[in-house]
């Protein structure tokens, strides 16, 4: 049995010295050449124990052994790879004793789940190299196995995707790794394998990653990718696969699925959610690589709002939760108060933004806010984002940021801080995507109407999800295309456009109270309190009794209220006398319209199809405001008027 130690002694150092000697690559060779079913001493203590040795080394110096023995055989181990393998038959299946020192090897090398980050780019560089070669290798292997794969590649396939796994921890190389379009390569290798849990767990930890929202949509496996992802840990919990390093990695692989909405639809459909309260409540799992991502993983899910019921009707997670909020762990505070805010003070912020906006929209147009702007951002993008914030504080901008991003702490904070800002920078990127925090921060900011800049932080990003639903209609600043100096004009410049339409709109908006005070009354949204068998009260906006009084943001109010947000781009601009055209070309032609409107929404890019069912929704919640047709001609009362 291995200890963990943290001494840096003789032994080790003698450990390092013989991995990172010319005899070790040597003794490596021959035994994978040989494939021999025994090692000898000397084979086994250079291949197995001095490798060893060093992975179980936790001190203040490891950083440093594992570099020095990437730049050591990296490049070794790629041309390694590259001479010994093709990818086409006849494999020469490995022994027990090459899967072992290959996964000791493995470790050294690309085991960056243990701490062992990327800090040079020459070794970056050089996994990129790699990623080629695995997939020219894996690439050859599906040309060459058409219906199933030779039982013999089978543990060459799954070494090559446990190596595409560990890249899939560092950042730039997901971007590469992207690049390369690996998604139908996985796919393919999926449906040949034979079921192979071990090939289809690596295959879907690596398109955790680097599938985007229309990838999922075109595999539609969603439903299988799940089941693989709950079934090995149901495996974990009850015993069957004692892996525990194995279950942390899949906690975090699935925590980035679920930026996905059919991935989350899918783990609550098949109650995946049980073996995640199981892993946050119970003590046997480690708090941060267990519990931690369990937690997460609940409150991407309490984005939907009946699991959020369930969630929040569950008193002993409730409870649990609400002691978290002062562990010593600082990740796991973060992640309960957020569950907490999501679950309990989310809906009070709500009715408070109803009723806020339902006020005077000419009045709403010239308060002075606190900030001019919020950003919200990752810790990964950092480093550029406090750039754009000392710009901005140059240009005497009152800017509101999370510097300590203590998400959980100042979550009253941050919706304070989106609720009195003119502008809300989204600092767009993989980290921020997958972070719920982050989608808290922007769901917010949208259901509070403000006015988003989408900020693209990362090279070649491209917002899907539910980040591209909330951004698909703005105009983004692209900062590591522009530069950041040309960038950062871009920005000053539409704010100031902004700036510009909105002073135009509110002298438009006062000159029409002051030259027809029925404006105001007639056209702005109010909210009136409604009692329904004897329920405490509850804001309801109350619109023009005839649709053809509504102003744009009306129609936006009435979108948003009725759940219909999908609809928004379709009809972006829209006042209520051409949503009442609109409506009248429905009930021309139900079908031919419904196949319209869900071109407009394919068109505007959002990730999620319009349905039937909310096709449906918005002619029964609409037509209460259409005005009768009396002997063809139109009078204008509707079934809202008669009721008034």
């Amino acid at each position: 049995m291995a200890f963990v130690c943290t001494e840096f002694n003789e032994t080790l150092a003698r450990s390092v010295d013989q991995v990172c000697s010319p005899t070790y690559t040597q003794m490596f060779e021959k035994v994978a050449k040989e494939q021999s079913n025994s090692l000898s001493n000397e084979e086994l203590t250079m291949l197995t124990h001095y490798p060893n040795q060093i992975t179980w080394y936790e001190g203040n110096r490891r950083q440093e052994i594992i570099e020095r023995i990437r730049r050591t055989h990296l490049k070794w181990f790629n041309t390694w790879l590259s001479e010994n393998y093709t990818g086409r038959p006849p494999y020469v299946k490995w022994n027990s004793a090459m899967i072992n020192i290959l996964l000791h090897i493995t470790n050294l090398l690309f085991r960056m789940d243990l701490g062992d980050v990327i800090t040079s780019d020459e070794t970056r560089d050089t996994c990129r190299r790699i990623a080629d070669t695995i997939k020219r290798i894996l690439m050859f292997v599906n040309e060459s196995n058409q219906v199933t794969i030779d039982p013999a590649g089978i543990p060459l396939v799954q070494q090559l995707l446990q190596i595409l796994f560990y890249f899939t921890l560092d950042s730039e190389l997901v971007i590469y790794l992207k690049s390369l379009q690996l998604v139908d390569l996985m796919n393919v290798l999926i449906r040949t394998s034979d079921n192979d849990d071990e090939i289809h767990l690596q295959a879907y930890r690596i398109l955790a990653v680097i599938m985007g929202e229309e990838d999922i949509k075109q595999l539609q496996n969603s439903s299988r990718i799940a089941t693989v992802f709950i079934t090995f840990i149901k495996n974990v919990i009850d015993g069957g696969i004692r892996t525990e390093g194995r279950l942390h990695n899949s906690l975090r692989s699935l925590k980035v699925l679920t930026q996905h909405d059919q991935i989350r639809e899918e783990l609550i459909k098949q109650e995946g959610h049980s073996l995640f309260l199981r892993c946050a409540l119970e003590d046997q799992f480690n708090p941060l690589k267990a519990k931690l991502p369990a937690l997460q993983i609940l409150l991407a899910l309490a984005f939907n709002k009946d699991f959020a019921a369930i969630l929040k009707g569950n008193d002993i997670f409730m409870n649990h939760v609400r002691t978290l909020t002062s562990s010593p762990q600082q990740d796991l505070q973060l992640v309960s108060t957020a569950l907490i805010w999501k679950l309990e003070k989310e809906s009070e912020t709500t009715v408070k933004t109803v009723q806020e906006q339902s006020s005077s929209i000419s009045s709403s147009t010239i308060i002075k806010k606190q900030y001019d702007i919020m950003i919200s951002y990752s810790h990964n993008d950092k480093e550029l984002c406090h750039r754009i914030l000392n710009s901005l504080e140059k240009d005497q901008l009152r800017v509101w940021i999370d510097s300590r991003l203590m998400h959980g702490a100042t979550f009253d904070a941050m919706a304070k801080a989106i609720e009195n800002a003119e502008f809300v920078l989204v600092c767009m990127s993989d980290a921020y995507k997958q972070s719920p925090f982050c989608e808290m921060e922007a769901s917010y900011a949208v259901k509070r109407r403000c006015h988003i800049i989408p900020i693209v932080m990362t090279t070649n990003y491209k917002a899907d999800g539910w980040l591209g639903v909330l951004t698909s209609a703005l105009i983004y600043v692209d900062f590591p295309k522009l530069g950041f100096d040309k960038a950062y004009q871009e920005l000053k410049k539409q704010i100031g456009l902004f700036r510009m339409n909105n002073s135009n709109s509110t002298l438009i908006e006062q000159d029409q109270v002051q030259h027809n005070p029925s404006y105001l009354v007639d056209n702005t949204p109010k909210t009136i309190p409604s009692v329904e068998n004897n329920k405490e009260l509850h804001p309801v906006v109350e619109y023009p009794h005839c649709i053809d009084m509504w102003t744009k943001d009306h129609v936006k109010s009435f979108l948003l209220d009725k759940e219909l947000s999908i609809l928004l781009l379709a009809f972006e601009g829209m006042n209520g006398h051409l949503l009442h055209k609109v409506y009248d070309m429905c009930q021309a032609g139900q079908q031919a319209m419904f196949s319209s409107l869900k071109e407009d929404v394919a068109r505007s890019q959002l990730t999620l199809a319009l349905s039937l069912k909310d096709y449906l929704t918005f002619l029964e919640e609409i037509k209460v405001y259409i005005p009768y047709k009396t002997d063809d001609k139109l009078n204008p009362t509707s079934v809202i008027c008669n009721l008034m």
